[in-house]
């Protein structure tokens, strides 16, 4: 008997903008003018903060910080397509995602200055904390979807997960369970080519990491996450997929992390100058702003305007960051369990011996009262 085919697949790859601005009208998004100018407004401010955040840390006014520097795009716009009551799920790279969701950005440098005061989101959002392990977050995003199937709703969740952690266990478990039950998870991988320090091609040897939705029964697309509109486009196709009970999606977004994996890594110990070169003529935020200037929708003044005040902003966030008062040590017991466990009681009541005695002999100032829920 011949070989007959059973299942065929097809990854497609999106891309709206040209490097130089220019429009294609077939594949472009419908998308009001307000919407585009927030869009780029909140690019520019998060660029503006992450240039600001970096001068921080290297001035020790900041702990270790993870620079998002041309990802722009895939940070902020898919935040903008959801409603509040949609799940945030982002990775440790996600301030700017938080902050297209309303968190002031002086809760962001607190977080990265060690102060657990900084995990402080908008009243009414269902942005989860992200998880420094990486991919732990992936089963989590579908449990949250699984729920608001469950409760009835249409609420979908959104998980960002980079290249690397698409090739852990937890991406198949999530996609397993997402796909049987035809969750509305989105799975958006920032695919910025280097998991750390090793390469794409060293970690999987698809042709696409967005192929792999297709054994999962998810629906899968690339896109130039370079590209605000092909991002939003995406992203908003797979919310309605998601909310109309289709499944999940997985988009992958061809990006790159132009800055070091963090103020810790030395990036230049395992990619080139000239690499780094090629991609930054492809800047997002640089692309869009040729594209808004080419269409006629701003003008210089206009963009001035918006580079002034994105300015004037962080600077105004990060006077407020520095007006926090010294935290709590015992705050990081705060906010944990439901009822907490013993050892952590124990801990919480050495660390409270420890503090007094050093108070008691001068060596640490009165400390504020701790915040928080303490079971």
């Amino acid at each position: 008997m011949p070989l007959t085919t059973v299942a065929e697949h097809k990854t497609e790859r999106l891309e709206v903008l040209a490097a130089d601005g220019t429009l294609d009208a077939s594949v472009a998004p419908r998308i009001s003018k307000e919407k585009l100018l927030e869009l780029f407004t909140v690019m520019t401010r998060i660029r503006v903060f992450d240039e600001r955040a970096i001068k921080l840390q290297r001035q020790g006014r900041l702990g270790t910080y993870p620079q998002i520097l041309g990802q722009e795009a895939t940070q902020v716009v898919p935040a903008l397509c959801l409603e509040p009551k949609d799940w945030l799920v982002p990775t440790y790279r996600g301030q700017g995602a938080y902050f297209a969701r309303g968190m002031k950005l002086r809760y962001s440098l607190l977080y990265w200055g060690g102060d657990d005061r900084g995990v402080k989101f908008p009243e009414g959002n269902n942005d989860l904390m992200f998880a420094i392990p990486v991919g732990s977050h992936m089963t989590q995003a579908m449990g949250l979807a699984w729920g608001e199937k469950l409760r009835g709703t249409k609420n979908v969740s959104i998980c960002w997960i980079g290249d690397g952690a698409s090739s852990k266990g937890d991406f198949h478990e999530a996609l397993t369970f997402a796909g049987v039950h035809k969750l509305g998870m989105i799975m958006f991988i920032e695919n910025n080519q280097w998991a750390i320090s090793l390469g794409r091609e060293a970690q999987c040897a698809a042709e696409t990491l967005a192929q792999k939705a297709h054994g999962y029964g998810a629906y899968g697309i690339q896109v130039d996450g370079n590209d605000a509109l092909a991002v939003y486009k995406a992203v908003c196709e797979a919310v309605a997929r998601g909310r109309a009970g289709e499944g999940p999606t997985v988009i992958e977004a061809i990006t790159y992390r132009m800055g070091h994996h963090t103020t810790a890594d030395d990036a230049t110990r395992y990619r080139s100058n000239e690499e780094v070169a090629e991609w930054k003529a492809k800047d997002p935020l640089e692309r869009f702003r040729k594209y808004l200037l080419k269409d006629g929708i701003l003008d210089q003044n206009a963009l001035d305007r918006i580079q002034k005040e994105a300015e004037e902003y962080v600077a105004e966030e990060i006077k407020e960051y520095e007006a926090f008062s010294k935290p709590n040590p015992l705050d990081m017991f705060a906010n944990n369990f439901a009822t907490a466990p013993w050892p952590l009681i124990e801990q919480r009541a050495e660390l409270e011996e420890i503090l007094r005695e050093k108070q008691s002999r001068n060596e640490i100032p009165e400390l504020p009262p701790a915040e928080g829920r303490f079971p």
